[in-house]
């Protein structure tokens, strides 16, 4: 009885020892994964948290935009004509602000209840 008991310390040693390998290697797949998806190129060689890059004419326009040497009208309307389209795509104009209506009288024909 002695030995089997003993086998079955040393099957539990290698099995403790198994699974902790299994775990090790599944912390090192996921590093390995997490620095890839990380630092890596991505799909076409494009970092994934970067843009790809912009022709030079329209980095310049963003640049100038970002100096305030132009105004936003300006920007949009140079833009759209580096990329082909016929003006501002989309142009935002300040609504004036409506008057206050005044307050309709009473059904009574008397003062307005407050």
């Amino acid at each position: 009885m002695g030995s089997s008991s003993m086998l079955w310390g040393f099957f539990g040693f290698i099995g403790t020892l198994v699974v902790l390998g299994l775990i090790a290697l599944f912390v090192v797949y996921l590093v390995k994964k997490s620095k890839g998806k990380q630092f890596g190129p991505g799909p076409m060689g494009h970092h994934p948290h970067h843009r790809p890059p912009m022709p030079p004419a329209l980095q310049i326009l963003d640049e100038r935009l970002a100096r305030g040497e132009i105004e936003v009208e300006d920007y949009m309307t140079r833009r759209a004509a580096l990329l082909g389209g016929g003006g501002p795509t989309n142009e935002w104009t300040p609504q004036a602000p409506t008057p206050p209506r005044p307050e309709a009288p009473a059904a009574d024909g008397g003062e307005p209840a407050a």
